[in-house]
């Protein structure tokens, strides 16, 4: 018992030593993988923007980046002018799910806002200012006037998927409408996600005249859905050569369990029974394969079998000693 204890206790010891530097290394990723998180979600990158005075004590700072338009209400000073740093407390941000607020008597819209160029309305005793808001990153390849209007379909959780058809083609933008993190982007040339990502979302005939997107929205009573991408400005043409619409494949059925060995020996007629352990061959149940010795299935009971050759050996074994034994007396 005691020789048992010691060699499991040497076992973890070794084992320890040997998954040390291994959870070392798994636990030095993870730390590099959250201070890149936090690095690229600073204020440096994730909310800066184009401030404009708005007046009042008020800076918009404009985005318009995978997320939408955004449009961040931030109170500075009353001598605030451009150039001045405009990283304050933030009243409110008007975007895609909150397009319209107001804050200091400013009545606050983002108007055009599923076009690649929104305006940020501005309303003050009944007059409006529009403002305009940095193009969308397709406005800034194609050109606002040659991008379409931004379609908005909600997946499963927070995800969302924003469709919009360039020159290039069809895009999906992918990002959790809520935290706005970009997740993936789909187009004519790289149509779907990676294989064995938990999102069902794919570009069927991306390079065809009326491309559409399949989507899943797990929990709906009906939760596969097809949307067709929104139509490209008339007078704008597309780079490419259209090609031929193909069906959507089909699911494939899913194939018939393989019955076992065992299985199969009981269900299908005249097939031979499995053996059991330590035999090399299955036998069939008509008769005994030649150089082997009969299983018990093919004999009946096999104690019955094996007792019975046991007394036979004892009754020829008592019956030699008699034999000899008489021999013996007859010879004196």
């Amino acid at each position: 018992m005691r020789t048992a204890l010691h060699a499991s206790l040497a076992t973890a010891v070794l084992a320890g030593a040997l998954l040390a530097p291994a959870a070392g290394t798994a636990y030095a990723a993870t730390t590099a993988g959250q201070a890149a998180t936090v690095v690229q979600g600073s204020p440096a990158d994730r909310f800066s923007g184009t401030p404009v005075h708005l007046g009042e004590g008020l800076v918009a700072v404009l985005r318009h980046e995978a997320e939408g338009p955004e449009a961040w209400i931030r109170a500075v000073g009353p001598d605030w002018k451009p150039g001045d740093n405009y990283m304050y407390r933030v009243l409110t941000v008007l975007d895609r799910m909150n397009p319209v607020d107001s804050a200091n008597g400013l009545r606050l819209e983002i108007t055009r806002l599923n076009s690649a160029a929104p305006l940020l309305t501005v309303t003050k005793a009944g007059v409006a200012t529009s403002f305009p808001m940095p193009l969308s990153e397709a406005g800034r390849t194609h050109g606002a006037e040659c991008v379409s209007a931004t379609k908005r379909l909600a997946l499963h959780g927070t995800m969302v998927a924003d469709l919009t058809t360039t020159p290039d083609g069809p895009l999906v933008q992918l990002v959790d409408g809520v935290t706005k993190q970009p997740y993936d982007r789909l187009t004519r040339t790289g149509p779907a996600l990676a294989k064995g990502d938990r999102t069902v979302a794919r570009i069927v005939n991306p390079g065809a005249a009326r491309p559409s997107f399949a989507y899943e929205t797990p929990g709906q009573a009906d939760p596969f859905g097809i949307a067709l991408f929104p139509e490209l400005p008339a007078g704008c043409a597309f780079t490419y050569a259209f090609q031929d619409e193909a069906p959507a494949p089909k699911p494939e059925a899913t194939p018939p369990a393989k019955p076992s060995a065992t299985a199969a020996s009981s269900t299908v007629p005249g097939a031979p029974k499995a053996r059991t352990a330590g035999r090399t061959a299955a036998l069939p149940e008509d008769g005994v394969a030649a150089g082997t010795e009969p299983s018990a299935e093919n004999t009946g009971d096999s104690t019955n079998a094996y007792a019975g050759a046991g007394l036979a050996a004892v009754v020829a074994g008592l019956g030699a000693a008699f034999v000899a034994r008489r021999r013996a007396r007859t010879q004196r």
